[in-house]
């Protein structure tokens, strides 16, 4: 993803058009897989982190406003910069979270091992 949206601001032509599309389509399904991998392992904190990670989606109508002032001082195509970064923060996340949830079921297990 973050990859996509760095081909996106690198205003290669239609490569980053590609990318545009392609970055939109890996959105779609992102939040059923952040949702479903944050209340993992919770046990009855499960309900009290769901609601947070549903919360959460109120954080984002500041995204574009700051996508907007990186476009209107740069260009469109610098604009994906932003986006980049909070994709940065959700990797990041995602990466160190058995770490953040100290869940009890959660020992042993490695961050991008798949099943």
């Amino acid at each position: 993803m973050l990859l996509l949206l760095f081909w996106s601001s690198a205003s290669l032509g239609w490569l980053s058009v590609a990318c545009v599309f392609l970055s939109y389509f890996f959105m779609s399904i992102m939040f059923p897989t952040i949702f479903a991998l944050g209340i993992y392992g919770l046990g009855a904190r499960a309900k009290k982190a769901s609601s947070y990670i549903v919360m959460a989606i109120m954080a984002a109508p500041s995204c574009p406003n700051s996508w907007v002032t990186v476009a209107d001082k740069f260009d469109m195509s610098r604009g994906f910069i932003v986006p980049m970064f909070c994709f940065a923060f959700v990797a990041f996340y995602g990466f160190n979270w058995p770490r953040f949830a100290k869940a009890e079921s959660l020992n042993g297990v490695r961050a991008g091992a798949g099943h």
